[in-house]
C-alpha cells in the first residue's frame, strides 16, 4: 500500500484523492507535477480501474515514459499502461484500428519532416507563381499550412498574421495546401498534423466517438497549458460520457504560441467543462522563497491569469541580483567574471545556467566564455558562428578581403537560382584573373548561359552594396549585407528569418570599432583555437563540465543552482514584436516567468546600458514593473538619481541629484527618465 498521506503534500493529496470529474490542476513551477499526476495514476489501479480505460497524454516520450517508470515503482506492478504517450503515439494507435473509416488503409505510412517537404515540393512546382522575385521555399510554405492546421484557422489569416509577404501569392498557397493533401491521401500517407486531424475526425462519427469516449474511464494531460485547438477538442471529446478530465499545466508558463498553442485552453477550461474542480500546487521545492517572490511579483501583471502565489519550504536566501552594464560587452564580461567565482567557490559547472530571449543575444557572451577557457552547453539552437547565415556573411567579407577564396565563392554562389557546381566553378576561375573587388561585375556576362546570369546578376546587386561602403568600417559592410536582397532570401527560404536577420545585425554589433578586415575575420576564425576546442583541454571537455547557455524557451522544465538572464534592455526582452501580437506582451511576461523560475538558490538579471540595433537601451519595462523590495538593489530603476557611466572603467552607478550637476571628468550623465 502507497502511504499518500506521508509522500504528498496537502494540495497534491487533494488532488489525488478528489479527482474525479473535470478536474483543473494548476501546478506551479517546481510543485511537483509529475509527482502529482504518477501518484493519481497509481491511486486509481489501486482502486482497481483497469488500466485499459485510463488515457495519460504528454507531450513528450521522455515524459511520458518517466511517469510510467516511477508508476511502476510506486505500485510495484509489471502491468503496461497501454494508453499512455504523445498525443501523437496515441493518435497514430487509434487510427491503426480505424483508419479505414476516414479514406485511409490501416497500414498508412507516417511522413517525417523530410517527406513531406518532398511531396510538397511536387506541389509547389505545380503551383509556383511567375514572379521575378524569390518565392516560399518548402520550408516556409510547410510551415504555414502546418500552423493554419493546428491553430484551427484560414491560410488567409496565417499569412496576414506572420508572412504578409506572400499575402500577393495566397491561392498559390491554397492550391499547394489542397494539392499537397491530396498526394497524401494517394500515397496512403499520413504527416504529423494529419495524426491529431484525422483523430479528431473519426471522433466526430457518433459511434467511434461513444466507443472511445466509453472506454476512457480517465484521462490525464500533462502541460495542458500547451495544447492547441485540436488537442483541446480531442480530450472534450473523449470525456463526453465519463467526464473524468485531470487537466495539469500553467497558465504561467504558456510560452508556445508560435506552435499554436493556445492558453485559452486552460484559462477557458471552466467554460469548457462546467462544474469543474481548480487545484492549486503552489508549494514550490525548487526556489528560495526570495526568487519566488520575484517572480510572483512579475507574473501579477498579467490580466489574464489565474491568481497564484508560489512559496517555499526550503530555507531563505538572498535576494536576486539587479546589475545593469555600460554595454553587451560590458555585461558579457560581468557573468563571466561571476561564473568564475562561482567554479571557484566549488559550484559544479553543471549547475550554472545563463538564459536569453533569443539566441542572437549570447555572442557577446560567447566570446567571453571562450577567452575565459569556461565550456558551455549551447540549447536553442547552433553556437552563434557556426549558423549558416553568419558562416554567409562572413564568407561575402571573406571574398572582399580575398577574391581567391574558393570555399567562400563556393558558399556565397550556392544559394543564387540557376548557378550550379559548374557555372560557380566557372566563376571561380575566371575571378583569377581579376585584379581588384572592382573588377569581378563584368565576368559572369562573358561565360554564363542565361539562367545562370541571372543568378550572377542578383550577386552582384549585392556586391555593388558592398563596393558603396569603405572597407574599414566592417561594421557597416554587414549591415549592408543584411539590407541586401540577401534578407530576401532568408524571407524566403527559413521560418525564422526575422531572427537571422538580427543575428547579422548582433555581428555587426560585434564588429563595431573594427577597421582591419583581416585582422577581423582572423579573429572571428580563431574564435574556438584558444587552447582546444571552446578554450579548453581535451580532458576537461570529456569530463562534461560545462555551464548551459539556453533560450528561455529552451529551458522549461530545467533548473540550475545559479541563473543569469540577461539582455533584460528595452527593446530586447520582451521583443518589440510583442506588442503588435495579440496577447504578446502577456506572453513574453510569462516567458520571463518562466527564466526566473528555473532559479534555485541565485539569480542575476542584467542588461546593456547602451543599446545598439534591436536593443534601444535602458532597462525592460519588466524591470521597471518591480517591486523596489524584492530586488537587493533596485536603486539602478530610481528615476530619483541619475545613472553614471564612467568612461574609463566602463561601471555603471547611481549619485544623488545633488551630486549629478558636478560631474568628474571622463564620464557622462543621462536621467532614468530619458532611458
Amino acid at each position: 500500500m502507497i502511504n499518500y498521506q506521508s509522500d504528498l503534500n496537502f494540495q497534491q493529496l487533494s488532488v489525488v484523492q478528489n479527482g474525479d470529474g473535470p478536474c483543473l490542476v494548476l501546478a506551479g513551477a517546481g510543485s511537483g507535477k509529475t509527482r502529482t499526476i504518477t501518484y493519481r495514476v497509481a491511486y486509481l489501479l489501486e482502486k482497481g480501474v483497469n488500466p485499459q480505460n485510463i488515457l495519460l497524454l504528454t507531450f513528450t516520450n521522455k515524459a511520458a515514459n518517466e511517469m510510467i517508470a516511477r508508476i511502476k515503482i510506486l505500485t510495484g506492478q509489471p502491468a503496461k499502461l497501454p494508453f499512455s504517450g504523445t498525443f501523437h503515439s496515441l493518435a497514430n494507435k487509434i487510427l491503426r484500428q480505424y483508419a479505414n473509416l476516414i479514406g485511409y488503409q490501416n497500414n498508412f505510412s507516417i511522413l517525417d519532416e523530410d517527406d513531406s517537404q518532398a511531396l510538397l515540393k511536387l506541389s509547389l512546382k505545380k503551383f509556383k507563381p511567375n514572379t521575378d522575385g524569390r518565392f516560399a521555399s518548402v520550408k516556409v510554405l510547410k510551415s504555414i499550412i502546418s500552423y493554419a492546421r493546428n491553430a484551427q484557422i484560414t491560410i488567409d489569416d496565417v499569412l496576414d498574421l506572420k508572412y504578409p509577404q506572400w499575402l500577393q501569392w495566397t491561392e498559390n498557397i491554397k492550391n499547394m495546401a489542397n494539392d499537397y493533401a491530396d498526394q497524401k491521401k494517394q500515397a496512403n500517407a499520413m504527416d504529423f498534423d494529419d495524426l491529431l486531424l484525422n483523430w479528431l475526425l473519426i471522433l466526430n462519427r457518433l459511434d467511434i466517438q461513444k466507443i472511445l469516449s466509453n472506454q476512457f474511464e480517465y484521462i490525464l494531460v500533462d502541460e495542458y497549458q500547451d495544447t492547441n485547438q485540436i488537442q483541446a477538442s480531442i480530450v472534450r471529446q473523449l470525456s463526453l460520457i465519463h467526464n473524468n478530465v485531470l487537466a495539469v499545466g500553467d497558465d504561467a508558463q504558456s510560452i508556445y504560441s508560435f506552435r499554436a498553442a493556445d492558453v485559452k485552453n486552460i484559462l477557458d477550461f471552466a467554460k469548457k467543462f462546467p462544474n469543474a474542480k481548480i487545484f492549486k500546487l503552489e508549494i514550490n521545492y525548487r526556489s528560495t522563497q526570495e526568487i519566488l517572490e520575484l517572480a510572483n511579483d512579475v507574473i501579477a501583471n498579467n490580466l489574464k491569469q489565474y491568481q497564484k502565489e508560489l512559496r517555499t519550504l526550503t530555507s531563505t536566501g538572498i535576494k536576486p541580483i539587479l546589475q545593469p552594464q555600460a554595454d553587451q560587452s560590458q555585461e558579457a564580461r560581468f557573468v563571466v567574471s561571476r561564473i568564475k567565482d562561482k567554479l571557484e567557490a566549488g559550484l559544479s559547472s553543471q549547475e550554472i545556467a545563463v538564459l536569453f530571449r533569443a539566441a542572437f543575444h549570447s555572442q557577446m557572451l560567447e566570446m567571453e566564455l571562450i577567452k575565459a577557457g569556461i565550456a558551455y552547453d549551447y540549447r536553442g539552437g547552433l553556437r552563434f558562428f557556426d549558423r549558416a547565415h553568419i558562416k554567409d556573411v562572413l564568407s561575402y567579407l571573406r571574398l572582399f578581403n580575398n577574391l581567391a577564396d574558393v570555399p567562400a565563392w563556393l558558399r556565397v554562389l550556392r544559394y543564387e537560382e540557376g548557378i550550379g557546381p559548374s557555372a560557380a566553378e566557372k566563376i571561380v576561375s575566371a575571378v583569377k584573373s581579376a585584379g581588384n573587388v572592382d573588377e569581378i561585375i563584368p565576368i559572369g556576362q562573358n561565360i554564363l548561359g542565361n539562367k545562370a546570369k541571372q543568378g550572377w546578376y542578383n550577386f552582384t546587386r549585392i556586391w555593388e552594396r558592398l563596393l558603396e561602403i569603405d572597407k574599414k568600417d566592417i561594421s557597416a559592410l554587414i549591415m549592408s549585407i543584411k539590407e541586401s536582397r540577401y534578407s530576401e532570401y532568408l524571407e524566403a527560404e527559413y521560418v525564422d528569418a526575422r531572427e537571422r536577420l538580427q543575428d547579422i545585425e548582433q555581428l555587426a554589433v560585434f564588429a563595431e570599432g573594427a577597421t582591419d578586415l583581416s585582422n577581423f575575420l582572423a579573429e572571428v576564425g580563431l574564435q574556438e583555437s584558444y587552447a582546444g576546442p571552446l578554450g579548453l583541454t581535451k580532458s576537461t571537455v570529456q569530463n562534461n563540465e560545462k555551464i548551459v547557455l539556453s533560450t528561455i524557451h529552451q529551458a522549461k522544465g530545467l533548473e540550475w543552482d545559479s541563473v543569469f538572464v540577461i539582455n533584460l534592455a528595452s527593446g530586447g526582452f520582451p521583443s518589440d514584436y510583442a506588442f503588435k501580437e495579440r496577447g504578446g506582451l502577456e506572453e513574453e511576461r510569462r516567458l520571463f516567468y518562466v527564466a526566473i523560475t528555473r532559479a534555485k538558490r541565485n539569480l542575476y538579471l542584467t542588461y546593456p546600458y547602451e543599446g545598439h540595433g534591436y536593443n534601444s537601451g535602458g532597462p525592460s519595462l519588466f524591470l521597471e514593473e518591480i517591486s523596489s523590495s524584492l530586488l537587493d538593489d533596485k536603486s539602478f530603476l530610481n528615476s530619483s538619481r541619475s545613472l553614471v557611466l564612467d568612461d574609463e572603467t566602463k561601471n555603471v552607478h547611481y549619485i544623488s541629484e545633488e551630486d549629478a550637476w558636478k560631474p568628474k571628468p571622463g564620464s557622462f550623465l543621462r536621467d532614468v527618465d530619458d532611458l
